[in-house]
């Protein structure tokens, strides 16, 4: 790893203490989708549910994420399970930008507006397929479709790095395509 990756990481394991993380509430962002999609009933291959792309230029600031998570919200009435899945592109991409208000929610660790500046995220993104993998635990739909309430989340804590001018992508798979989750990341955005 280099410098600024162990300077970063040793931030982290000092900032674990009562109310460590909170200090840096202000370098933490997340962003996640606001409208129920349809899991897939196959592996993901070239749509994502929610891409973040990092627009920085070569030399800026990456996402070191945080964490990855789902939720469902419609349910077909039927038991069922799910995975959330993630791709890392390892490749330029480009995500058009404009106004994402509409279909995705931005936040921050510490209440302020977001400034999310060259981060752009895109719902529905026709993607690359540079090699899907699932991630966190797989969940329970609930069973009798009245309810939503599954979620699941993969607390990666800086393990996936989206460097500048790359992406990272979400999706979800289940056993029905009656099932529709919202997906979202969260990061803190560093120079490493």
């Amino acid at each position: 790893m280099g410098l600024k990756t162990d300077e970063l990481l040793d931030k982290l394991i000092a900032m674990q203490g009562p109310l460590g993380l909170a200090r840096m509430a202000h370098e933490h962002e997340s962003v996640m989708t606001t409208a129920a999609v349809a899991g897939l009933v196959v592996r993901p291959t070239t749509t994502s549910l929610l891409t973040v792309h990092n627009g920085e230029n070569y030399g800026g600031k990456s996402l070191v994420i945080d964490r990855l998570f789902c939720f469902q919200l419609v349910s077909a009435g039927a038991l069922s399970f799910y995975t959330m899945w993630y791709c890392l592109h390892l490749r330029p991409i480009n995500v058009a930008e404009g106004p994402n208000e509409i279909t995705s929610k931005w936040g921050t660790g510490d209440g302020r507006g977001p400034s999310m500046g060259p981060v752009r995220a895109e719902v529905d993104a026709t993607v690359i397929d540079d090699g899907w993998f699932p991630c966190g635990g797989s969940g329970p739909v609930e069973a009798t479709g009245v309810l939503p309430g599954g979620g699941t989340e993969w607390e990666c804590r800086g393990r996936l790095v989206v460097p500048p001018d790359h992406a990272i992508s979400l999706h979800v798979s289940a056993s029905s395509v009656n099932e529709d989750f919202t997906v979202g990341a969260s990061w803190w955005r560093t120079q490493l």
